[in-house]
């Protein structure tokens, strides 16, 4: 018995380490409450570096952002965990300085560093939160790849080289992004691989987007559901 009972410790300390090392973006999101972060409006958190001018300028961003998303795609149904920061100090523990979006245990998070206390990266996220909040796990693991994951949340960025006039890619180019299914091999360091996503995106009708991963979530497979992509 004695045996057994070291072993369940062992086993449960590893798993708890696991999702310390794995999830350790979700664990910030769900304790963020208990941490120096204080809500300021529902979902919305920010820690003492960012001043009430930033306060005012972050709520109207957010506010733009879910505007924007609305018009491209329809009203966002997610309402993520915002949380944002204007130190650098965090990027140590994992958090891209810009902004990033991750699942957490009960809810989509957004966290934002000093450079995507913006509209642009804002509504960025949001469509990432937006779309695994609409997809279940075997969907987002199995049918939708790096490159549609990171296209959808460019259409709404508008920040320069995410424009049309500064945009030349290569046929090639966009082939290899395409190539690209699991984030883990994206090259998020390359603005060149953000540009042929969103190329790669822009036959897609955008407002048909949330019943496009309905469908996916139904059964149905992703180069059917959205077949005008290839």
């Amino acid at each position: 018995m004695k045996i057994l009972k070291l072993a369940a410790v062992v086993l449960i300390s590893f798993f708890v380490a696991a999702c310390g090392f794995f999830k350790k973006e979700a664990i910030a999101c769900e304790l963020i409450g208990s941490t120096y972060f204080n809500e300021v409006s529902p979902n919305l958190y920010i820690d003492q570096s960012i001043d009430s001018q930033q306060q005012v300028n972050l709520a109207h961003a957010i506010q733009t952002a879910v505007e924007r998303v609305s018009h491209v795609y329809g009203a966002p149904t997610s309402d993520p965990r915002i949380i944002a920061t204007a130190e650098t100090k965090y990027a140590k523990f994992g958090f891209n300085p810009t902004g990033m979006q991750s699942t957490g245990f009960f809810r989509e998070c957004i966290f934002l560093g000093p450079k995507g206390l913006n509209a642009d990266v804002v509504a960025h996220e949001l469509v990432h939160a937006e779309v695994r909040h609409r997809t279940n796990l075997f969907v987002e693991l199995t049918q939708l790849p790096a490159w549609f994951i990171e296209g959808t949340g460019i259409l709404v960025d508008y920040r320069a080289p995410f424009l049309a006039q500064n945009i030349d890619l290569k046929h090639d180019e966009l082939t290899d992004i395409k190539s690209v299914f699991y984030l883990s091999d994206f090259p998020n360091t390359q603005v060149e691989y953000y540009q042929a996503s969103l190329m790669a995106v822009k036959p897609m009708n955008p407002k048909a987007m949330y019943s496009g991963l309905e469908r996916l979530n139904n059964g149905e497979q992703f180069e059917d559901v959205f077949n005008e992509l290839f």
